[in-house]
């Protein structure tokens, strides 16, 4: 994406994020309140909220945060003042569904989690033996894998491309790669076409009604989305995970694949959390499962995969005879 379009991006985040700070009372959820543009408002107010013309603090004119992801964070944070969605510690703040402003100012909730892990922390309960059942963390944990979204830290796209292409480019992701900052109707603001997916079509997730739930009390569960909409839509960055079946691909590395395209239940995020697990990956044959085809990740202990439990457990979630 050229330079001035990826301005128009972040700007576009700028204005809509720390706009929340000065919302007043109100409930706000991600893919409805803050994150709209400003429509046909011909003098928006909500500029002024996040960027300095003459002085602004890096090269998008942000009044504050030196990176994209430090501004998401935010509000996003551990206790951001402009969200009780603090996908850092991927923990909520207050109440199920979300409670009136003000946000960060209300307790975390130790019942309830992020679908989606978080960034740094995550509430995964990563050893529970139950049927079908994920539960959730009373507190937080260090993460032990997690999708990079610092725009810096380089990691492999796994998959992406063509049959015989390699484990996949190298790219660094940042929050804005995944989420449209605008908003557009989508789950979870996703954009149909990730940036640098280098997809050719993009996929639609629908969204769930409101009012918006963005949290679970088990993880095995995929929640309000589609995950036929869901795997379709990893597989615009990891284009050859996607499997109608356990049959060859012909591709030298990734060949033969759990099938994911949700024709048996089994999906992407079934399995997977999408910011970032605190599972361990200790045991005498996950910790040496390493990346395929030579590709690097971001990891801190052994290689956990953004699974949702510890070692292989997620194996006997579904297949528990074995």
């Amino acid at each position: 994406m050229k330079k001035a379009a990826l301005l128009g991006v972040i700007a576009g985040l700028a204005v809509t994020l720390l706009a929340v700070l000065s919302a007043g009372p109100g409930a706000a959820s991600a893919d409805g309140g803050p994150h709209v543009a400003t429509g046909s408002d011909a003098t928006p107010d909500k500029c002024a909220a996040c960027h300095r013309i003459h002085t602004g603090q890096n090269e998008y004119l942000l009044k504050e945060a030196s990176t994209v992801t430090e501004f998401c964070y935010s509000c996003h944070g551990e206790g951001g003042a402009g969200s009780d969605l603090a996908v850092q510690e991927g923990t909520f703040y207050g109440v199920d569904p979300a409670g009136p402003a003000p946000y960060g100012d209300e307790p975390a909730s130790t019942s309830v989690a992020l679908r989606s892990g978080g960034f740094d922390m995550a509430r995964l309960n990563t050893t529970d033996p139950g049927f079908e059942s994920i539960g959730v963390l009373a507190s937080a944990q260090p993460v032990t894998s997690w999708h990079t979204n610092d725009g810096a830290t380089v990691g492999t796209m796994w998959g992406n491309g063509g049959i015989g292409t390699g484990a996949g480019p190298s790219y660094a992701m940042e929050c804005t790669s995944c989420h449209d900052p605008h908003g557009n109707g989508q789950y979870r603001i996703l954009r149909p076409m990730p940036l640098g997916s280098s997809a050719a079509v993009g996929v639609t997730v629908t969204d769930q009604s409101d009012p918006k739930v963005y949290t679970t009390t088990n993880y095995f569960s995929v929640g309000p989305v589609s995950g036929v909409q869901m795997s379709s839509w990893c597989a615009t960055c990891h284009t050859r995970y996607l499997a109608n079946s356990t049959a060859g691909s012909g591709d030298p590395i990734f060949t033969n694949r759990h099938q994911s395209n949700g024709s048996l239940g089994t999906t992407c995020i079934k399995c997977h959390v999408a910011h970032g697990t605190n599972a361990a990956a200790s045991g005498e044959y996950s910790s040496t499962t390493g990346f395929p085809g030579g590709g690097t990740g971001t990891t801190a202990t052994a290689q956990s995969k953004l699974l949702k439990m510890d070692n292989r457990g997620i194996c006997l979630k579904c297949h528990a005879d074995y």
